[in-house]
């Protein structure tokens, strides 16, 4: 795939872009007195919805998550390698897959968790979970689920469902990243990855989980070998990020996370650094005229928009003071 070929998908998107909310609109809502103030902020700017409707109902999620399905669906169509959205899309069909699992092993209807975004139909997942067999889906996607369903035989597990999802997940993404092989889609994978590890080790070891534990939940699809990172846990998570963390690109952000008195890691701004690594990436393409990046860096923007728009409009239905909800925003990407 030359990166010419995205030349008409980049066109759309810089109409798709105009229609992103702006600071403006977003300090609207903020300082709208009552939940129907801060919905008719939103009229017009492409988020439909029955107002009385939502209301009567507080489904924010269900015009949301309706809108955000439309765009993926839409690239999905229009672009020529459908593995570049995939990037973005494919947390939800683990989501899913994940719900699926822990329906199947705990009996639960789960089904109103599923969430219709990703490149394989509600349908098809359903299926794959139910027989343990897919022709249509990634093999890796597969063999994550076959593995899931084999352990729940052995262990009676529930949270089989969650470990081996969590896992196969990333192990996904690389595949992806190393089919599409473009220089900025790899250093972001390799940031989530190698970020979800490090979260993942300071919280298992701030609940002091053994070392069997890390074995099982960090992923192997990183750019830092999981065998080293359980090897240096022993010294604590601070000294994991000395290192095997402090090299990287967003080294020098990591400092501000290490507290002077105690050594602690702060795993709140831990996570927030994903987001803010990732759209530092993409930002880079955002206005290249050809290339994968451009929608990349749309698609991640729209995901924030939509973070959002939920924060202000569950704090606006439960009376969260204004200045409470400014400091829970993700930062407005693409204005």
């Amino acid at each position: 795939m030359q990166e010419i070929d995205y030349k008409g998908v980049n066109t759309v998107l810089r109409t798709y872009e105009l229609q992103l909310l702006t600071e403006a609109d977003y300090d609207r809502m903020l300082k709208a007195h009552s939940l129907k103030d801060a919905l008719d902020v939103l009229k017009g700017t492409g988020y439909e919805f029955d107002e009385k409707e939502v209301l009567t109902n507080k489904n924010f999620e269900g015009f949301l998550m309706g809108h955000l399905a439309e765009i993926y669906h839409e690239f999905f169509t229009a672009t020529p390698a459908e593995e570049i959205v995939e990037l973005f899309a494919l947390r939800y069909t683990y989501h899913n897959l994940k719900v699926l699992l822990k329906q199947r092993f705990s009996g639960e209807e789960l089904e109103h968790l599923l969430i219709p975004i990703g490149k394989y139909s509600l349908a098809s997942l359903k299926k794959l979970v139910e027989t343990g067999e897919g022709s249509e889906e990634h093999p890796v996607l597969v063999e994550g689920v076959q593995h899931a369903l084999h352990d729940f035989e052995e262990e009676q597990r529930i949270e089989a469902a969650t470990i081996y999802m969590d896992t196969y997940y990333f192990k996904h993404l690389r595949s992806i990243s190393d089919e599409i092989q473009h220089p900025s889609i790899t250093k972001m994978v390799d940031g989530m990855i190698d970020l979800y590890n490090l979260s993942t080790m300071v919280r298992s070891l701030k609940q002091n989980k053994p070392r069997a534990f890390l074995h099982t939940v960090l992923s192997s699809s990183g750019s830092v070998a999981k065998r080293d990172l359980i090897e240096e846990s022993i010294n604590g998570a601070s000294a994991v990020m000395r290192k095997h963390y402090f090299s990287k690109p967003y080294g020098e952000k990591l400092l501000n996370l290490v507290s002077d008195k105690t050594d602690e890691v702060d795993t709140q701004k831990l996570d927030s650094l994903v987001d803010e690594y990732t759209y530092e990436l993409v930002a880079e393409g955002l206005y290249q005229p050809f290339g994968p990046v451009p929608l990349l860096g749309y698609l991640f923007a729209k995901e924030k928009e939509v973070t959002n728009i939920r924060l202000i409009l569950i704090g606006k239905d439960n009376q969260i003071d204004e200045a409470i909800l400014r400091e829970r925003m993700r930062p407005v990407y693409g204005s």
